[in-house]
């Protein structure tokens, strides 16, 4: 009998919880979170014990020690992530026993990337009926020949039955110099309009939600151009995202430093309908910020309040990531 009243009364929080539920939405770079086992089919000899950075497993362990404590403190309903070697890293990140709270699952996929490094979802689920996932692999001959990360699609189901679509997104980096890859950025962009823009065309009022490292800025082409987000809601059409990055850049803040400026690599972009209230999930207006803790930054004077990276060079810091994380929040009726 007493399991029986659990059952139901289980039940009950469930379904008065989704009255109204605020749930957090995060995007964040783990910067080379590599396991320690030698994949041949990957370019991962730098993050072994015996290769550059002396990759062994209590440095491993730091590391995924460290990644815990942060997404432990943000505590997100659901994250996106990229720069993720394996699912084994991913699975002993979300394993770790600073997590385990929030019992996450996860949605991850092997791609072509030549270092291994991929996207990665995770989310909790006791808010989620079904979760479905696929890889979006991107044409080399669009990228001049080279392979870049998947964009990870994850279809969830919530409880009230309430669908939202995630794109996690890792672009293709500036270093060959921002001009010279731009063109790179621009095809990645393409296909992530083409998805969005299927989606739509099937269902006028899906929720996506498209985040990731852009290795472009909020006013880049691919951002606004392409992918058509843009800062300004009242402007928004009906494919159009809208870009919260926007204000924040305004502000002077960002997720990313570069030659000692802010700004936002990482970014989250919200379909017109889930700005707009159309469907039980809704954007919380003026949520969106970035995630940091003065633990998660650099202390000595030359660096100080830079993100903790895992490596200055090649000496280790015992950090965390150069990145810092982006969230925002839904209310979820």
């Amino acid at each position: 009998m007493k399991k029986i009243i659990f059952v139901f009364a289980f039940i009950g929080l469930l379904t008065s919880g989704f009255a109204q539920q605020k749930v957090c939405v995060a995007f964040y770079n783990q910067e080379n979170l590599f396991d320690t086992i030698n994949d041949p089919n990957k370019n991962d000899e730098e993050f072994l014990p015996e290769g550059k950075y002396k990759w062994n497993t209590e440095r491993y362990n730091s590391k995924i020690n460290n990644m815990a404590r942060v997404i432990s403190s943000l505590n997100p309903d659901f994250l996106g992530m990229c720069e993720v070697e394996s699912i084994n890293s991913l699975k002993d990140l979300i394993h770790n026993n600073q997590l385990w709270n929030g019992n996450y699952q996860s949605v991850f996929f092997e791609g072509p990337d030549e270092r291994g490094i991929d996207n990665a979802f995770i989310y909790k689920k006791a808010l989620v009926k079904e979760a479905k996932g696929k890889a979006f692999t991107i044409n080399p001959e669009g990228l001049g020949g080279d392979n870049t990360r998947a964009i990870l699609f994850a279809n969830i189901t919530l409880i009230n039955n309430e669908h939202i679509y995630f794109l996690v997104n890792h672009f293709p980096s500036r270093r060959e110099g921002e001009k010279e890859s731009e063109p790179k950025r621009l095809y990645v962009a393409g296909v992530v309009k083409h998805i969005c823009d299927s989606l739509l065309k099937k269902e006028s009022k899906a929720n996506i939600i498209v985040m990731g490292d852009f290795n472009d800025y909020p006013n880049n082409e691919s951002i606004k151009g392409v992918i058509g987000a843009t800062g300004d809601i009242k402007s928004l059409k009906s494919n159009d995202f809208y870009n919260p990055m926007y204000s924040l850049m305004e502000q002077g803040k960002g997720s990313y430093k570069h030659k000692g400026e802010w700004n936002f690599l990482d970014q989250i972009m919200l379909s017109n309908n889930l700005v707009n209230c159309k469907t039980k999930v809704c954007y919380q207006a003026n949520s969106t910020e970035v995630f940091e803790k003065e633990w998660m930054l650099e202390t000595e004077e030359k660096y100080r309040g830079n993100p903790l990276r895992t490596f200055g060079g090649m000496k280790f810091l015992n950090g965390f990531s150069d990145h810092l994380p982006v969230m925002l929040f839904l209310d979820i009726k």
